[in-house]
């Protein structure tokens, strides 16, 4: 079983052995971005999913890189340049990329609407009472 650990006053599940690079700060950028959105996340799964998604879009923000590298040195760049087959093997890579990160962020939201659903709201719990 993986241990999830959580860190500082946001909870944010580690899924990098540093935080402290850019990386870390797209992944913590997104996962608020998301929590914005899409309200506070009370449970451990939907948390869990939002760190996903989070991963997710940082993959698919590294692939978009490698891929733009690429096509800039192949352009611009002197000596040895990558060839088209591998501008075309990165860039099917940042669709499966993206792919991946909008399946994510479905399963996140089908998550989110299946918690708020079965949590009881405010008003129907003051319904209740009356």
């Amino acid at each position: 079983m993986r241990q999830v650990t959580v860190t500082g006053p946001l909870r944010l599940p580690r899924r990098f052995k540093s935080h402290l690079g850019s990386l870390g700060g797209d992944y913590r950028r997104h996962f608020c971005s998301l929590e914005q959105a899409l309200g506070p996340f009370t449970s451990e799964l939907v948390r869990e999913a939002a760190a996903d998604a989070a991963q997710a879009h940082c993959v698919k923000l590294q692939a978009v890189r490698a891929w733009e590298e690429a096509l800039v040195q192949r352009r611009e760049g002197t000596g040895r340049r990558p060839n088209a087959a591998w501008i075309i093997r990165l860039s099917k890579r940042v669709a499966l990329e993206s792919s991946s990160y909008q399946l994510a962020v479905r399963r996140l939201e089908e998550l989110v609407a299946r918690t708020r659903a079965a949590a009881p709201s405010v008003a129907g719990l003051f319904a209740e009472r009356s």
